[in-house]
């Protein structure tokens, strides 16, 4: 069994990238554009939850999910929409450390079970 700690650095990421997300109303002065992220920000929240509890089934999803975010906050950073660049650029830094943070975890070795 995976212990619970080891995707404690990569859920700490993914709940900073879902409080990100929420927030974003807030930055762009509640623009009806930036309530678009909001629920992912609510998945990354779930997600984050999942791994708080050591949930190695959800941190394979968590891990491609992230890496998809990663390809999205890219695509926003320069982006002539109602929130700022340095947002999504914060976002891209929660999710590459999540990325991390899951490789690691994940290829990491298991423990010997026992009989």
């Amino acid at each position: 069994m995976i212990s619970r700690e080891n995707f404690r650095f990569a859920a700490a990421f993914a709940a900073l990238s879902g409080v990100l997300h929420i927030a974003a109303p807030v930055v762009s002065g509640f623009a009806s554009e930036a309530w678009l992220v909001v629920p992912f920000g609510v998945i990354y929240l779930i997600l984050a939850y999942g791994l708080f509890m050591g949930w190695r089934w959800l941190a394979w999803l968590a891990f491609f999910w992230s890496f998809a975010g990663v390809a999205g906050a890219i695509s926003q950073i320069w982006a002539q929409g109602v929130l700022p660049g340095w947002l999504f650029q914060a976002i891209l830094a929660a999710n590459v450390l999540a990325v991390l943070g899951l490789f690691v975890a994940l290829w990491r070795a298991p423990p010997p079970r026992e009989i």
